[in-house]
């Protein structure tokens, strides 16, 4: 690659070693968004020409320079420049209430997901970076917090497309009565852990989480010695069978307060729109 060709830097500095399936997922949810953007503004003309290619990758933290495949006509530059801006935009998207309204598709949700997902599971930071020549300009930096807001807002948005009647409760104040320590649980009929949410039922009911969001449960009880003594402030779906809670299913997590003080947390951020 010559020193004067624009390209996107990816730059992944993970705080402990990245599944080798999210990388991946991440590379392919990145070239499925460039070939979304690449045709909505024709810079290629059928999906087969809009490809998405990795020019090199450095060792030690991760650096991997992304460019597009174009015809002669078009200038580089201008392409990768817009697409990073692309990518900014949705990113961002599922960190703010824009989320609620914007027209974004499953795919897209996905997409945010599996990009940022690297940093969620793993801790540490990645950043997005135009390299054209001697010039570097810092597109968008996301740190494992904003990593997941990200995939917390993306969930949240993909399972209003894919249910939009399901009954969803936000920042309700929940506390397990039954708790595994083993991985969250997020498909069958039953689950290990329980919880009880009295302002939507005065009994405990068994808890799930997406799979997007699995790891909030770790992330709810490490570091506890008794999760049991604290109340837990969460965004669920409500599972419903002739009117009456069945399940619940986490998906959203806003902080934890010991239990029994009537004091709000004040890391707690205002209500969001759907």
């Amino acid at each position: 690659m010559a020193a004067s060709d624009a390209y996107l830097q990816l730059h992944i500095e993970p705080q402990h070693p990245i599944v080798l399936n999210d990388l991946t997922a991440a590379l392919g949810s990145l070239a499925r968004q460039y070939q979304d953007f690449a045709l909505e503004r024709d810079f290629a003309k059928r999906v087969a020409d809009a490809k998405l290619l990795v020019a090199s990758a450095q060792p030690g933290s991760i650096d991997i320079s992304l460019v597009p495949e174009l015809a002669a006509l078009i200038a580089q530059a201008e392409v990768i420049e817009k697409f990073a801006g692309h990518i900014k935009w949705l990113l961002d998207l599922f960190q703010g209430p824009g989320a609620g309204t914007a027209d974004v598709s499953i795919k897209d949700c996905d997409d945010a997901i599996n990009i940022v997902k690297p940093i969620a599971e793993e801790g540490g930071e990645q950043t997005f970076n135009v390299i054209n020549g001697e010039v570097t300009v810092n597109v968008l930096t996301v740190d494992a917090n904003d990593a997941r807001k990200i995939v917390e807002g993306a969930a949240q948005r993909k399972a209003v497309l894919q249910f939009p009647e399901a009954e969803r409760r936000q920042r309700v104040s929940m506390i397990w009565t039954r708790l595994d320590r083993e991985k969250a649980k997020t498909e069958g009929r039953s689950s290990p852990d329980k919880a009880l949410i009295e302002e939507i039922d005065p009994k405990p009911r068994p808890v799930f989480f997406t799979d997007e969001m699995s790891y909030l449960k770790e992330e709810m009880v490490q570091d506890e010695e008794n999760p049991m003594q604290k109340v837990y402030f969460v965004d669920v779906e409500v599972s419903r069978v002739e009117g009456k809670p069945t399940a619940y299913r986490v998906v959203g997590y806003h902080g934890k307060d010991d239990l029994g003080d009537d004091t709000p947390p004040t890391s707690l951020p205002p209500p969001q729109p759907q």
